[in-house]
C-alpha cells in the first residue's frame, strides 16, 4: 500500500511531507477534485493496469477503500 500512497499523493499534488495514509478521509484532501481523480485513475491504469469505475472511485471514502479496489481490480484482472 506504501507505493499507492505515494501514487495517491502525486495525483492530488501532496506534499510528500503530508501525513497521507489509509485512513485519511478523501473528500478531506485539499486535491480530491476532478482533475486529481482523472490523475489517480490514469496513474494507477499505468502502475497496476487497472481500471476503476468513477463510480466506484467516487464511492470511497478513505485512502485504504482506494487501495481496496486496486487490490480487487488486480484480482479480477
Amino acid at each position: 500500500m506504501e507505493h499507492f500512497i505515494e501514487i495517491l499523493r502525486d495525483a492530488i499534488d501532496m506534499d510528500s511531507a503530508s501525513g497521507l495514509e489509509g485512513s485519511s478521509v478523501l473528500a478531506e484532501l485539499d486535491g480530491w477534485d476532478s482533475l486529481g481523480k482523472f490523475m489517480l485513475l490514469s496513474a494507477l491504469f499505468s502502475d497496476y493496469g487497472v481500471t476503476i469505475e468513477p463510480e466506484d472511485l467516487n464511492a470511497a471514502v478513505t485512502a485504504a477503500d482506494l487501495w481496496a479496489l486496486v487490490e480487487k481490480s488486480r484480482q479480477n484482472a
